[in-house]
């Protein structure tokens, strides 16, 4: 792992993650983000971690976007014929598959691929002053890497208006644009944190890791397949010890007390 420029550590039942590269305004490089899926794994092995927080370092930047470096051509994306997937696409398929919620927190501005790492978490929380926006038109280039994110997210006019506008908003209008759950000061942002970690620590581990899939999986199905999916995964989740603490704990009128199995 790049340690350097993506810090993981345990912190109770969360796995934090943290593009540490504040000096370049949290950019990814290709080592960056394959140390980022690097990090995933990491904290999916973890044991008793039930949530991963994604951050950036410092309290200006959580990401803006990929590194983009001028090749001789003048192009800022190598062409690699032996290589297909591109790193982007990588990393975004690890945070596709991951079996953790994941919360962004926004401790400063997101554009670019920073917009599309807060699209690919399941929440995510801003301080008041973060800025957000897919301003690559300004520079030639078009958000093409983040759209499918942004599309899950974001009703149609209202994100080719960012892109075709290549315009930034702020935090209470991305709040507005469902991007982000909540708007906080930055002094209460790791409160607001810690309080949607307790919320998700509440309930069945199991139920959120097979329900994340499943959010995942339906989401692409149409709408007799979805139904389909679903009433072949409840079963399976219904025969997890998880099912049948939470059932047993109701039925004695007490909280459970999850196995994660």
């Amino acid at each position: 792992m790049t340690a350097s420029q993506v810090r993981v550590e345990r912190d109770g039942a969360a796995c934090r993650i943290t593009i540490d590269r504040a000096d370049a305004h949290n950019t990814m490089t290709d080592a960056v983000m394959a140390a980022l899926v690097e990090a995933l794994q990491r904290a999916e092995a973890m044991q008793g971690v039930r949530a991963i927080v994604l951050t950036g370092a410092g309290d200006k930047t959580f990401c803006a976007g990929g590194h983009l470096k001028p090749t001789a051509d003048g192009s800022p994306f190598a062409l690699e014929p032996g290589r297909f997937d591109n790193p982007v696409a990588e990393l975004f398929r690890a945070l596709e598959r991951c079996n953790l919620p994941i919360i962004a927190r926004v401790n400063g501005s997101a554009f670019g691929g920073g917009l599309g790492l807060v699209c690919a978490c399941d929440f995510a929380v801003a301080t008041e002053g973060a800025m957000f926006g897919t301003t690559e038109a300004r520079v030639g280039v078009f958000p093409m890497m983040i759209l499918p994110l942004l599309m899950r997210v974001i009703p149609r006019r209202r994100l080719q208006e960012m892109c075709f506008f290549a315009q930034r908003f702020t935090a209470a209008e991305a709040q507005r644009f469902d991007i982000v759950n909540a708007v906080v000061p930055a002094g209460e942002l790791d409160g607001a944190v810690d309080a949607m970690l307790a919320r998700l620590a509440a309930n069945s581990p199991v139920a959120l890791r097979i329900g994340r899939r499943a959010i995942s999986a339906i989401h692409d199905l149409s709408f007799g397949d979805a139904l389909n999916l679903a009433q072949a995964i409840l079963p399976v989740l219904s025969q997890s010890e998880d099912t049948r603490e939470g059932m047993k704990a109701f039925a004695e009128r007490r909280a459970p007390v999850w196995p994660g199995r």
